[in-house]
């Protein structure tokens, strides 16, 4: 089975790591990622030598790979690099762009050093940011700046506007038998990737499964008042209209009271996820997703069963009816 996780972030590498731990070993895994970040140690590295942005693709990378705990702690260990605090991950991210012919084949080198057998790609080698048009008629240049326009997000796009998806992302969207979109901020990770020009035509056009996982929280100035209902409608108007999805997994875990506490002193609540769809598709899964700590976040080996349950259950529904079919 060949499965394509889509977007960037916190979330992104909690999905690598719920299908690496569920899925069987010969199953592939490619990870596509937003190249738009533009801030704090990918932005510095990014400004100051025209690098692919480092840190998301670290944090997948370490998510896909088989080296000892020590090893991964090192990578992500910080040096104080003046205004950014820079991982050593970071840094051989960096130096590999430097040095190797192109940012595919750093990545690829890194890869090999974590003995990563799956695939980790930009959404685009090309040196792009992205623009927020805003509620108000303004325009946001940068991701790092997004939630701190303070009015509501409308679209987001990238610029230059011409510039082109990875080919290998789009061979791995072509040929994908899943996709699983998020969690991950929506307009700054999942959305900055959709919007490269090419990724959700692929996305569109494919026969995969397409499951999209909901955030557990809102992210102040990016998803202020958001439940489930508005997640799919912003999907929608970036190219990915609700019946091009097959299952929406949203979380019911209850959090602790001191938790959500935390969170609404930052201006952030749990995304709700009591909403009715128009139609049959796609179909909602609700389940315990979550972790129980000090922070929200999806729990790796909760998630994985649901997504790799989703996953083979379309698929072998498509044999069974195509064997009918032959009878």
């Amino acid at each position: 089975m060949k499965v394509v996780a889509i977007g960037g972030g916190t979330g992104l590498p909690v999905v690598l790591t719920a299908l690496r731990r569920h899925l069987a070993s010969s199953d592939r895994i490619t990870a596509v990622v937003t190249a738009a970040d533009d801030g704090g140690s990918s932005g510095a590295l990014r400004k100051e030598y025209g690098v692919i942005p480092p840190g998301d693709i670290r944090n997948c990378l370490l998510a896909l790979s088989r080296v000892p705990p020590e090893v991964s702690a090192a990578l992500q260990y910080r040096f104080d690099g003046g205004d950014a605090q820079h991982p050593v991950g970071n840094l051989l991210l960096a130096a590999l762009d430097m040095v190797a012919t192109d940012g595919l084949t750093a990545i690829k080198l890194a890869a090999e050093l974590l003995g990563v057998d799956d695939l980790v790609l930009p959404s685009t080698t090309e040196r792009v940011h992205l623009v927020a048009d805003l509620a108000d008629g303004r325009s946001v240049y940068g991701e790092s700046s997004i939630a701190r326009s303070g009015a509501a997000i409308k679209r987001v796009r990238i610029d230059p506007a011409t510039a082109v998806a990875t080919p290998l992302a789009l061979e791995a969207l072509r040929e994908a038998d899943v996709m699983i979109l998020g969690p991950g901020s929506l307009y700054t990770s999942l959305l900055a990737t959709l919007v490269v020009p090419g990724v959700a035509e692929a996305v569109t056009r494919s026969s995969a499964t397409r499951i999209f996982v909901c955030n557990a929280m809102t992210e102040p100035g990016e998803t202020n008042g958001y439940g489930t209902a508005e997640h799919l409608k912003a999907l929608a108007a970036h190219g990915l209209p609700l019946e091009q999805l097959h299952y929406v997994v949203a979380p019911t875990t209850p959090i602790p009271a001191k938790v959500l506490g935390r969170y609404a002193a930052e201006g952030a609540v749990p995304v709700d996820a009591d909403f009715m769809l128009p139609g049959p598709s796609p179909t909602t899964v609700r389940a315990d997703l979550l972790e129980l700590g000090p922070v929200v976040r999806h729990d790796p080996d909760k998630l994985g069963p649901i997504l790799c349950d989703l996953a083979t259950r379309r698929r072998e529904s498509g044999l069974a009816s195509r064997m009918a079919a032959r009878v």
